[in-house]
C-alpha cells in the first residue's frame, strides 16, 4: 500500500466516493472499537495521527509514544522501550488498524496516516482527554 504525500488533493481525490457522494467508509462494529480504544498504544497511535498535519513516520511515533510511556522510576532504558514500542506498533497495532481502514501503513517507507475510519474515534477521544482533565 502506498501513501501520497500530497494533502492537497481533494477528499474525493484521496477516497473513494459512493454513488451519493459520500467517502466510502466501513463502519466498524462497536466491538471493534472497543476493541481498538482498549490498548493505550493505540490510542497513542490515534491522537498522533490525527494531531499530525501531515504523514508522520513510524520512527516519529515510536519517540512520542515512548516519551509518553517513560517512568525513569522503573529502571528501562528508553531505547529498550523505544524498541519494544516499535516492534509493538510494526507486528501488532499498527496492521490491525490498517486492516479496520483507520490508519493507512507503508511499511516500505515507514510512515503512517489517517484512513476513512479514523474520524470514528476523533469524538471518543477528546470526550476521553476531557474526563482525564476533570479527573
Amino acid at each position: 500500500m502506498t501513501i501520497h504525500s500530497d494533502r492537497s488533493l481533494a477528499v474525493s481525490d484521496r477516497f473513494h466516493l459512493g454513488n451519493d457522494g459520500v467517502i466510502d467508509r466501513r463502519s466498524l462494529p462497536r466491538e471493534t472499537i472497543d476493541r481498538i480504544v482498549d490498548n493505550d498504544r493505540r490510542r497513542g497511535v490515534l491522537r498522533c495521527v490525527l494531531a499530525a498535519d501531515d504523514l508522520i513516520s513510524v520512527q516519529r511515533l515510536v519517540a512520542q509514544l515512548a516519551d509518553a510511556e517513560y517512568d525513569p522510576t522503573v529502571g528501562t532504558p528508553i531505547h529498550q522501550l523505544r524498541q519494544r514500542i516499535h516492534v509493538s506498533l510494526c507486528r501488532t497495532h499498527l496492521p490491525l488498524l490498517e486492516e479496520h481502514d483507520v490508519v493507512r501503513y507503508d511499511r516500505a517507507q515507514s510512515l503512517v496516516g489517517p484512513a476513512v475510519n479514523v474520524s470514528a474515534f476523533e469524538s471518543l477521544l477528546e470526550s476521553e482527554s476531557l474526563e482525564q482533565s476533570v479527573a
